[in-house]
């Protein structure tokens, strides 16, 4: 299980977000106080007078112990920047190091893929279940597939990977950043978890939006600023106004 945080947001990330979703990494009070110690991951872009910059960066060391952390964290600035970061707690602690760390990226034939999750996946959901990767990644390729196959834009096509997976799933929260040079950077959010397979207590897999901000529920307990809740079941677009 994982911590998450999105954000599309006007010259730089907010160090006050920054911090609480470090704290929620350290000690998750929504997680039997457990630390996501299993390494971290940030991938973002970063516009500069029309040009774009990647940020991507993964370490299998804890967030809150990483000594690069800061000298990545204050790359975040420009006209705009947008992106997600991971801190991860394995369930498998054999499926640990940089290859399974999050965010993930794939190429496809119009975009740059970025991808990190929250929650765990039957492997019976796949058609490869004995893969030697994470249900993360594995969910990955499903919506991989999908976006290349679908018509129906990548909200849709999101939608429908969440659909399928469902109900193999303690929880698929989950974060997708796209790029290509015509679009720039976009920025998905999906919040679902089944409640009759989640393992903790159900405020532990709830997703809430702060500004230009969407992160995991402990965040939010850190944050202690007016949030609201994103609504079970969906995914969004951030949009930088």
């Amino acid at each position: 299980m994982c911590r998450l945080l999105a954000f599309d947001v006007k010259e730089k990330v907010e160090l006050e977000v920054i911090k609480a979703f470090v704290n929620a990494a350290k000690n998750d009070i929504y997680y039997k106080y457990i630390s996501h110690s299993h390494g971290w991951g940030i991938s973002a872009i970063i516009e500069i007078n029309g040009k774009h910059k990647l940020v991507y960066y993964k370490s299998p060391e804890p967030i809150y112990e990483d000594e690069f952390f800061y000298n990545v964290v204050n790359l975040l600035k420009g006209d705009r920047v947008t992106g997600i970061i991971h801190a991860r707690k394995a369930g498998k602690e054999f499926l640990i190091g940089l290859r399974h760390n999050h965010p993930y990226h794939m190429k496809t034939k119009t975009h740059d893929l970025y991808f990190a999750h929250n929650g765990s996946i039957n492997r019976k959901a796949f058609s490869q279940p004995d893969y030697p990767s994470t249900d993360s990644y594995l969910f990955f390729l499903e919506l991989v597939k999908a976006l290349e196959s679908s018509q129906q834009g990548i909200e849709r096509a999101y939608k429908q990977v969440i659909d399928n997976l469902s109900k193999f799933s303690s929880s698929l929260n989950s974060a997708l950043l796209t790029f290509n040079e015509i679009e720039g950077p976009v920025v998905y959010f999906a919040h679902y978890y089944n409640k009759e397979r989640i393992k903790e207590m159900e405020e532990y897999y709830k997703v809430y939006k702060y500004g230009n901000y969407v992160f995991s529920s402990t965040v939010g307990y850190y944050l202690n600023r007016d949030i609201e809740s994103v609504e079970l079941g969906s995914v969004i677009r951030l949009l930088n106004d």
